[in-house]
């Protein structure tokens, strides 16, 4: 049986190959960081896109619960709901009446 020589590569050739490599792992980890959609600027992005998300989240959160709290308190509690309707809405219980004492200037002569 022959056996077969292994080939040696020339120093000249075995820099070349490094420098191949070296920049084979350039372009490798570049393409990790910059990737369109995938690399790590990307990921942060979305990783602070999430953060704000999730904070609008809670906020929304807190202004249901507030609004339910105040939709339970309008139609459990009749005493608030008349409070509600005098303070922002006007309005008056039967036979009430409003008088107005604050001072109104006279009207303006020409």
């Amino acid at each position: 049986m022959k056996r077969q020589a292994k080939k040696r590569i020339s120093p000249q050739q075995e820099g070349c190959l490094l420098k191949l490599i070296f920049a084979l792992a350039v372009a490798a980890v570049l393409w990790i960081i910059f990737s369109p959609g995938t690399g790590l600027l990307s990921l942060m992005g979305h990783r602070a896109e999430l953060e704000q998300l999730q904070e609008k989240t809670a906020e929304l959160e807190k202004e249901n619960s507030d609004l339910q709290a105040e939709i339970d308190r309008l139609q459990n509690d009749p005493e608030y709901l008349e409070e509600v309707a005098r303070k922002e809405y006007g309005l008056l219980k039967k036979n009430e009446r409003v008088f107005d004492f604050s001072k109104s200037s006279p009207p303006k002569k020409d």
